[in-house]
Parts: C-alpha cells; sequence; structure tokens
C-alpha cells in the first residue's frame, strides 16, 4: 500500500525506502527541511512532499492499527488487564491530552486559538491507551487552546459511549467531567474507601501519562515541536501513533531514560479542572466506590 501511494507522487524519482526513511528523520528530529535535503541530495520542496506523502500513508493504516475494543471479549480481555495495574475494575481505557509545540507555524488570523494554557503555540491531543500502552483512539486536530474536556465530549468516541456502546469505562483526571461511563478522582475525599479509590485511580491512570511518554520518546518530532502548519502537524501526530502501535506489536524495545518535564504537560499537573454542567456520573462512582473498596 505505501509502495503504491509514494510512487504515485510528483517525488516518484526518488525510491520507496528513501521516502519513508526521510520521513522517519524527521518525526525523530524535527529538524528543518533543509538538513534532511542537505542529507538525503534532495530539494527542500521534495523533502516537504516526501514527509506529507509518506504521513498521510500511515494516517490511512489508523483504521487497522489504532482500534477500541471490537466484541463483548475484547472488552473483558482490556478490563482484566487494567485490573491487573491497581485493582480498579470495569476499565477498557485511560484517556488524556497533551500539547505538540508547533514552531513559527503559518497561523493567520486563527493565531489566537493555538495558544495554550502556558502560554506557547500547540496542537492539544487527545490519546486514549490501554493498560498495555496501545494506543485505542487519537483526535488531534484541536488548537492548544481547547480545553480537555471540549475536545473530549465533542468526539465520536465519546457518542459512542453515550449511546452504550461500549461495556465499560474510562479512567481520566479532574479536567474531564464526572460521566457514568467517565471515572475521575474524588475531590477531598473524606472517608477511607474515597481515598483508596483515588490511589487505586491514581496508579491506573499513570499508563496513559506513561503512554504519552514513550511515545515522545520514540517520535521526538512530538516533544521538540514541528515548524509545521497546524494541518500537516495533526497528520504527523496521527502518523506517529500509528507508527507507535506497530512497534508495540513488533515488541520494540522502550528508550531509556524519563523525558524532560517541560516536555510533555501531563508530568506536572492535571492542567484546567473541568467546571461546567455534566456531573452525572455520581451515582455510579459511588456505587463503584462503595463495592470495590
Amino acid at each position: 500500500m505505501l509502495k503504491v501511494f509514494f510512487f504515485s507522487q510528483r517525488s516518484n524519482a526518488i525510491p520507496a525506502h528513501m521516502q519513508v526513511l526521510t520521513a522517519l528523520r524527521f518525526y525523530a528530529t524535527s529538524s528543518f527541511y533543509t538538513v534532511h535535503g542537505d542529507l538525503h541530495t534532495v530539494s527542500v520542496p521534495s523533502v516537504c512532499r516526501i514527509v506529507h506523502g509518506v504521513t498521510r500513508a500511515f494516517c490511512r493504516l489508523a483504521n487497522v492499527v489504532i482500534r477500541f475494543p471490537a466484541n463483548l471479549q475484547e472488552e473483558m480481555q482490556k478490563k482484566r488487564e487494567f485490573f491487573a495495574l491497581a485493582n480498579f475494575p470495569d476499565v477498557i481505557g485511560a484517556v488524556d491530552c497533551s500539547h505538540i509545540r508547533l514552531y513559527g507555524a503559518p497561523l493567520g488570523d486563527n493565531e489566537h486559538l493555538f495558544v495554550n494554557r502556558k502560554g506557547f503555540h500547540s496542537i492539544n491531543a487527545q490519546v486514549i491507551c490501554d493498560a498495555k500502552f496501545n494506543i485505542i483512539n487519537v483526535v488531534a486536530r484541536w488548537p492548544g487552546s481547547m480545553h480537555d474536556s471540549a475536545i473530549f465530549h465533542g468526539s465520536r468516541i465519546s457518542d459512542r459511549f453515550e449511546n452504550g456502546r461500549f461495556h465499560g469505562v474510562l479512567i481520566g483526571d479532574t479536567g474531564y467531567a464526572l460521566r457514568p461511563w467517565l471515572m475521575t478522582p474524588v475531590q477531598d475525599p473524606a472517608t477511607n474507601a474515597e481515598r483508596r479509590y483515588n490511589r487505586s485511580h491514581r496508579r491506573t491512570r499513570v499508563v496513559i501519562e506513561q503512554t504519552f511518554g514513550q511515545l515522545k520518546r520514540r517520535f521526538p518530532c512530538l516533544s521538540l515541536g514541528m515548524r509545521v502548519s497546524p494541518e500537516r502537524a495533526c497528520f504527523i501526530i496521527k502518523a506517529c501513533c500509528v507508527l507507535f502501535n506497530i512497534s508495540k506489536s513488533l515488541r520494540e524495545p522502550e528508550f531509556d531514560g524519563d523525558l524532560d518535564e517541560d516536555a510533555d504537560d501531563n508530568y506536572e499537573d492535571e492542567g484546567i479542572q473541568y467546571n461546567g454542567p455534566l456531573h452525572d456520573g455520581t451515582v455510579k462512582r459511588n456505587e463503584l466506590i462503595n463495592r470495590y473498596f
């Protein structure tokens, strides 16, 4: 599939494997196109077309490589894997967002929309992962000013949970609304059961933070930032998620070392807490606390 797509482009004089290597080097360094052109003896416009073409080809694999549990058996398997982490029941996914920095991108009249709460330009990318660090859903199309909860509740995966498509819950931080199918921490826990719930919640939810850490170590363009348009940055984020899952299926070893604190906002705080009308999960959470904790 990839080979057919590459050879249909204007850069078809360049072998397919060189196109892939050029794109992978960009994902690994996020350096200027000029640097990649000098390395591979390719013009800057060709490097631009190659990176974009290869990226779009990888994105076309997303529906195959990035997928939610498709049936009850797969959901049960996800639940068992999450329960093994910290005894938190009924979880089929952990959700969070992370800001991918944009450098010198042409933002036009919408420039202010890309300024996030930390004052830099970014794409706010949402990822849902399973207990094995596989990405099972990604939404990369919103500017940095968009709140995590707004991104989630405007997504198709939220609609599918709302309509009862899945038999389980997601786990998220206080930036999300408490829903019957999205469990968040208890603010100011007053009982031992609530404290045990929060402890289990935290130890379970950390898997999404670790997933972002692994993703950004494997593809440093996501931690260093990118000098491309927001639209192309969104495609690159999705392509990196596809490649990340492929690396998991191939059991590629993880890189050693931790991310720098500034590289991923998930390692600093939970961001802005959700403060809105969608808090209809209290009964469900109380039932869960009383039954399991």
